[in-house]
């Protein structure tokens, strides 16, 4: 059973199937209702809620974070209002919040940054698992003042038990299966916290294996009929162990959590493909051998230390310190030998105070440090090896309990770059983001909130927008940071160097505007956005192929040199189907803005309607030129009836067609998805709040081009898929 506070242990308890079978009165809708009020945002320090929130919020938990649980963070979040999913063949999905990825969303697990290289390129996995988690959290919009340069664009906190803040009251946990049809799923996890005197034990694990997924057919940019997605498995299993020390003022605890994961990357091909097939054809002790693409070795050591002191001194309420040290790695696989190697070592300690101003105003201060060292290496290294420091002071006040409540903050940053291997342009690189916000919540009438909210807020470019300059096979280009320039020395023959100009720090001024209303069965929540980015980086495709640069000075890092190279030196003609297209990261000042809507309506005891939409439009300010990969419009609706034990639901969801797309990128059709799914809870197995579930995922077996996916044409969504699958606490 997940941890809660003591008020949300009792609706948790009125959340379970027991309780749901023995009282048909007590709609879904209110305890919904019930559960957002009361469940706390871990990713804010001041205990905020949903609904007292100026920040646009979301938070997933219990049944209905099982219900949506998928192998990566992306997909299990893709339905989400104002969220959409990277989808990288079902492999390695990341969230996309409000049009914006990579390195303007933060990924945090209790916190603290997940220290994997998810935000540099597509297919890299994102280490947090969600079939462990206790809630997930979503910021929409910028959330730089507590995690920094990263979050400009919104932050996914998954928060898990592994480090008990207080005593279980004996012993809890969970435990769940999957099987599903359309890539032979296996799944399993289970999970554990017990007392032990003052000290808490937490334990948990997970195991996955899928096969390649299957999709409607359609025809490749090869001319072949595709009805399988090929090297799209994925074999995963990770573990977590936790202790913590209770006592009178406080706790403090200490988790260690190892994950291990292999899968596919499908659309990875090289020039050497026909040679690294032929070895494939031998035996090996992979356990998907017949596969014939690149796969990902995954490892990651994650050490963390969280402890907490109530009034440890006058003025001070609480003070919590969290530290995290991460060791990850994981290796591109050709024909059983690693082709590139990818590392990140990643210490960060965040401290806060939390203290009450006056009668009216609470606050929060604090310090925010990260020390982060990649590396790459291997013939597609495409980025050079790199340190990033960053630290970080903050501080938030808010007002509560009032009809009008205000939420201010403020933060400094300093963000230091290194790349000591760089030759051309600059190796060094030092910021100085500043961030600020003011919100409001107005309580109008006792079932009506507005808030709305102005965020001011810079990022510092990553070192991957800086320093890239190499092949990026997994997008199919050749990528060019903003430490470079590129001129045109003679016809087919461009020269890079170093560039001259300075790289500016992004600033968003992002305004947000909301509504919730709640009434007797039903509630309506609306959010319009606005966000105006000064300097935004971004990939701007260019009309130079890779087979056609060349380095200002030969003796440049052998990192960057090419084949093709050499023949323009040599005065040779080349062939230009072995280059890549180029992009070369740019600033410009853009705009977005949008709308998300959801609620819920209880028609009677028994059935009830839940409905979302949203919608992105984004484009530069000087000539309104389409942004890439910008989601479409999306309208869904779930149409559920219970009776007694058992649970029935049919959902649809309608992907508008994209054509407001930027150069050199393809309008992306419509379609949509026909989902089912029958839940039972056995009132022989009512202690162990058991449920039994049978879900259809893509009922009409529809084909679906995913737009904000670099493998559009090459693997969209997933056909017919039938799950059967069980779950339940004690």
């Amino acid at each position: 059973m997940m941890k809660y506070s003591p008020v949300a242990l009792v609706v948790a308890q009125l959340l379970t199937p027991t309780a749901f079978a023995q009282s048909q009165n007590e709609t879904t809708e209110q305890h919904q209702h019930e559960d957002t009020e009361v469940i706390v945002i871990n990713a804010s320090p001041l205990a905020r809620t949903e609904l007292n929130s100026a920040q646009p919020v979301s938070v997933i938990s219990g049944d209905e974070l099982r219900e949506k649980q998928s192998h990566t963070l992306g997909e299990t979040l893709a339905r989400e209002p104002g969220i959409n999913s990277t989808h990288f063949a079902r492999v390695a999905s990341s969230p996309i919040i409000r049009g914006l990825d990579g390195p303007r969303v933060k990924v945090t697990q209790n916190g603290l940054d997940s220290a994997d290289v998810s935000r540099g390129s597509p297919d890299h996995a994102v280490t947090t698992e969600t079939s462990v988690a206790q809630q997930i959290e979503i910021l929409r919009g910028p959330a730089t003042l507590l995690y920094g340069s990263g979050a400009i664009g919104g932050v996914v906190n998954v928060v898990d038990e592994r480090i008990a803040q207080e005593l279980t009251g004996g012993t809890r946990g969970f435990f769940g299966g999957n099987l599903s049809s359309v890539d032979d799923l296996r799944d399993a996890n289970a999970g554990f916290s017990t007392d032990l005197g003052q000290t808490v034990l937490h334990v948990d694990g997970f195991v996955r294996s899928s096969d390649d997924y299957s999709v409607p057919t359609f025809m490749n940019d090869e001319g072949e009929r595709v009805d399988t997605i090929e090297n799209s498995f994925v074999d995963a299993q990770g573990g977590t162990l936790g202790l913590s020390y209770i006592f009178d003022a406080g706790y403090i605890g200490a988790s260690y959590a190892r994950l291990e994961q292999e899968y596919g990357i499908p659309g990875h091909h090289h020039h050497e493909e026909e040679a690294h097939d032929d070895e494939h054809e031998e035996e090996h002790d992979h356990e998907h051998e017949e596969e014939t693409g690149p796969f990902a070795d995954l490892m990651q050591d994650r050490w963390q230390m969280h402890a907490g002191i109530n009034t440890p001194w006058q003025g001070v309420e609480q003070l919590t310190v969290r530290y995290a040290y991460t060791d990850y790695q994981h290796q591109e696989i050709e024909g059983d030998v690693p082709s590139t190697t990818f590392t990140n070592k990643q210490h960060e300690l965040r401290v806060t105070a939390n203290h009450q101003l006056t009668d009216q105003w609470y606050g929060a201060f604090g310090y925010h440090g990260f020390m982060q060292e990649q590396a790459a290496f291997g013939e597609e290294a495409y980025t050079p090896a790199s340190d990033t420091d960053r630290h970080g002071l903050f501080w938030l006040v808010e007002t509560r309990e009032n009809k009008l409540n205000y939420q201010l903050g403020i933060r400094y940053e300093n963000v230091a770059i290194d790349a000591p291997t760089v030759e051309l342009g600059q190796s060094q690189y030092d910021f100085d983001p500043l961030s600020a916000s003011f919100g409001v919540t107005y309580q109008w009438r006792p079932n009506v909130m507005f808030n709305a909210n102005y965020s001011f807020a810079q990022r510092a470019p990553s070192a991957n927008e800086i320093f890239a300059n190499g092949a990026h096979l997994a997008t199919q280009n050749y990528e060019l940071g903003l430490n470079y320039a590129v001129h045109e020395e003679a016809e087919h023959v461009y020269v890079i160097e170093g560039t001259e100009r300075a790289i500016d720090l992004e600033t968003s001024h992002s305004f947000d505007i909301g509504a919730h209303f709640e009434g007797d069965g039903h509630h309506l929540n609306i959010n319009l956005f606005a966000n105006r980015v000064n300097n935004f980086v971004y990939e701007s495709f260019s009309a130079i192929n890779s087979a056609d640069l060349v380095f200002e000075h030969d003796e440049h890092d052998d990192h960057h040199e090419h084949e093709e190279h050499d023949d323009h030196e040599a005065g040779d003609e080349h062939d230009h189907s072995e280059g890549l297209p180029v992009v070369h990261y740019k600033q410009e000042d853009v705009l977005l803005f949008g709308y998300e809507i959801d609620g819920r309506w209880q028609f009677t005891p028994n059935f009830r309607v839940d409905a979302f939409s949203d919608y992105t439009r984004a484009y530069t300010v000087n000539d309104t030129a389409n942004l890439p990969r910008i989601p479409s419009q999306r309208i869904g609706a779930d149409f559920t009836y219970n009776q007694g034990n058992w649970e029935s639901s049919v959902g649809y969801t309608w992907y508008a067609k994209q054509n407001r797309v930027s150069a050199n990128e393809e309008s992306t059709p419509s379609y949509g998805l026909l989902n089912a799914q029958f839940n039972y809870f056995p009132q022989s197995m009512a202690q162990y709040n058991l449920s039994l579930y049978l879900k259809a995922e893509n009922l009409t077996d529809k084909l679906g081009y995913v737009h904000t996916s670099f493998l559009k044409y090459d693997a969209p969504v997933a056909g017919r898929n039938f799950s059967i699958g069980l779950r339940g606490e004690f």
